[in-house]
C-alpha cells in the first residue's frame, strides 16, 4: 500500500507514513534525507514531482529513493490560470501528442539510449525552471533574424556534443562541463542548416537536425489507421502538418484549416494544443498551432469509404481516405 503524502512531516507524527509500505513524497525533496535516516528501513520515492533538475538529482544522489513521478506527462485540460489559457501546460506531451522540448530532456536523463535534441532561444536560459512546472524556453526552430546570436542548447545522454552551421563547426562540448546537463553555444543566426552531432567514445551515436523554414504551402496530413470499425466503434487520428517547399514542418505557422467530409465518418473535433486557443473543438474549421494539427474521426454505422478534404486558402489541400468496414 502506498501514498502520496502531501506533508511527510505531519504523515510522520501522525504515524500515517507508517502504516504504508511504501511512502510517496509530494514535492518534498528536503525530506528525503532527514527521514531516511529517522525510519532507515522505509522504502520512500517521489510520488508527485516537479521539473527541476535538483527533484531528479535528488533520486539518482540518493539509493534509498525509488524514482520519481512527474507532474505531469500528459496536458489535460484544467488548472489554467488566467483566462484565455485553458489547460495546464506543464505536460511533457501536448493536448495533440507532440513531444515538447521538455520530453528531450527528461529522455535525456531517464534513458540509456543515445539521443541528442536541438533547441533555441534568443533569451538566456535559466539553470533551472522558474516554477515546479516551468519547462525551459527552447523551441526547435531555427529561424531567427540575419547576425542575432542565438543562444543554441542540446538535451543528450551522451559524453559530448559538436554543433555544426551550414556544415562548418561551431565547436565541440563535453556534457559533464554542463552542471544543468544542457550543453549551450552562443551562435550568431545564419540562415540554413544547424545540426548537432552527439559522440561517446569519439564515436557519432546520435543526430539532430534544425532548418531554416520558409512559408507554408502545403497541407500533408496522414492517419494512424487507413481502416475503420463501423458502428460508431473506432476512432482515427489524423496528424496535420503545414510544411513549406522542402517538406520541413513550418513551426509559426497558424493557417485556419477547413474539414469537408463525405461518407460514413463524423468529425469529433480538432486539436491545436494552443494554451490560449478558444475555438469550438466541434468546429469544422480550427488553426494550427506550430504548425500542427491532430483531427478525430469517428465511424458511423454505415460502411464504405469516407473521403477527407482538409484546407486552407493559399496551401496545397490534402485529402485521405478512411474505409469504415
Amino acid at each position: 500500500m502506498t501514498a502520496g503524502l502531501a506533508s511527510a512531516l505531519m504523515s510522520n507524527e501522525t504515524g500515517y507514513a507508517e502504516a504504508l509500505d511504501v511512502a510517496g513524497y509530494n514535492y518534498q525533496e528536503f525530506r528525503y534525507a532527514p527521514d531516511h535516516a529517522r525510519y532507515p528501513g522505509r522504502p520512500l520515492y517521489g510520488s508527485e514531482n516537479g521539473m527541476s533538475l535538483d527533484a531528479w538529482n535528488s533520486v539518482t544522489e540518493n539509493d534509498y529513493v525509488m524514482g520519481q513521478f512527474l507532474w505531469t506527462g500528459i496536458e489535460y485540460l484544467g488548472e489554467a490560470g488566467q483566462y484565455p489559457v485553458r489547460h495546464s501546460t506543464s505536460g511533457l506531451i501536448d493536448l495533440a501528442g507532440n513531444k515538447k522540448p521538455e520530453y528531450f530532456f527528461r529522455q535525456s536523463l531517464w534513458s540509456n539510449k543515445p539521443m541528442v535534441f536541438l533547441g533555441t532561444t534568443d533569451r538566456i536560459v535559466s539553470r533551472e525552471p522558474e516554477s515546479l512546472w516551468a519547462h525551459k524556453r527552447v523551441d526547435p526552430v531555427w529561424n531567427w533574424k540575419e547576425g542575432q546570436t542565438i543562444s543554441v542548447n542540446a538535451f543528450t545522454n551522451c559524453s559530448e556534443v559538436e554543433l555544426f552551421l551550414n556544415g562548418k563547426s561551431m565547436g565541440t562540448k563535453k556534457l559533464a562541463d554542463f552542471q544543468n546537463r544542457t550543453i549551450s553555444w552562443d551562435v550568431p543566426f545564419e540562415k540554413g542548416t544547424l545540426r548537432a552531432v552527439a559522440r561517446n567514445n569519439g564515436n557519432e551515436v546520435a543526430t539532430s537536425t534544425l532548418y531554416t523554414t520558409g512559408d507554408a504551402v502545403r497541407i500533408n496530413a496522414s492517419g494512424d489507421k487507413q481502416s475503420l470499425k463501423s458502428g460508431k466503434q473506432d476512432i482515427a487520428h489524423v496528424f496535420v502538418n503545414l510544411e513549406d517547399a522542402n517538406g520541413n514542418t513550418v513551426y509559426s505557422a497558424q493557417n485556419e484549416i477547413i474539414c469537408e467530409i463525405e461518407g460514413p465518418v463524423r468529425l469529433l473535433g480538432m486539436e491545436d494544443a494552443n494554451p490560449a486557443n478558444t475555438e469550438d473543438y466541434k468546429d469544422d474549421r480550427q488553426h494550427a498551432y506550430h504548425g500542427r494539427l491532430l483531427i478525430y474521426f469517428q465511424s458511423l454505422d454505415n460502411t464504405g469509404t469516407a473521403k477527407v478534404r482538409l484546407a486552407s486558402p493559399g496551401l496545397q489541400e490534402a485529402i485521405l481516405t478512411l474505409e469504415v468496414k
